[in-house]
């Protein structure tokens, strides 16, 4: 089946690399580069020129989110894969007590703006993906990392906002949690590789 694959913020399509590497020809998986500007319709115009024979579309963090998009604009979709692609950690909706972490995810944001960027992280926390995961009719696969990066202090308060959040979505997204952080793709490119496999060989 032909993929195409979706790096996450600040990163490029050599990203994949590792799994392709690890899944060993059984998908023909074409990384594509994400660029601005951040418009999240331009940027899936964008992306049109290259889904010819309707592939499915997988994407890491930011390019989950977009993977996303993709499968509610195409409903014929057969497959998104997002590997832990489900929002930013500054969006106040996703907390149970989001006046109780107001000063957290205020310094989250100033240190995301030391990132550069700032147009991306501002279309990065208005996309609501559970919105758009409740609009999506294609089947979906939805990997959720279970261990915290370095430095994320609201990793715990964020799990809590998804356990209320995930059992909202339709029956067509499949749920997935990895005993990963959000890294995994680079840090196991084999165990990311089987649960892309595992999901586009069932389509």
């Amino acid at each position: 089946m032909k993929v195409l694959a979706l790096h996450g913020a600040g990163g490029s399509p050599a990203d994949w690399d590792p799994v392709v590497t690890a899944l060993d020809g059984s998908h023909d998986v074409v990384p594509l580069s994400l660029t601005g500007p951040w418009d999240w319709e331009s940027v899936l115009d964008r992306i049109e020129p290259h889904a010819t024979d309707n592939p499915a579309v997988l994407g890491m963090s930011m390019g989950g989110m977009v993977a996303a998009l993709w499968g509610r604009r195409h409903p014929e979709c057969p497959a998104v894969i997002s590997i832990d692609g489900h929002g930013v950690p500054t969006q106040p909706q996703r907390y149970l007590d989001p006046a109780a972490v107001a000063p957290e995810i205020e310094a989250l944001r100033e240190a995301f703006r030391g990132y550069g960027q700032p147009e991306l992280q501002q279309a990065l926390e208005d996309l609501d993906c559970f919105e758009v995961f409740r609009d999506l009719r294609c089947p979906m696969l939805l990997a959720l990392a279970t261990k915290p990066m370095p430095g994320h202090p609201l990793f715990e308060q964020y799990q809590e906002g998804l356990a209320r959040d995930v059992p909202t979505l339709p029956p067509n997204i499949e749920v997935t949690r990895v005993d990963a952080t959000h890294a995994m793709a680079s840090d196991d490119p084999l165990m990311v590789a089987a649960l892309i496999k595992d999901y586009l060989d069932g389509r």
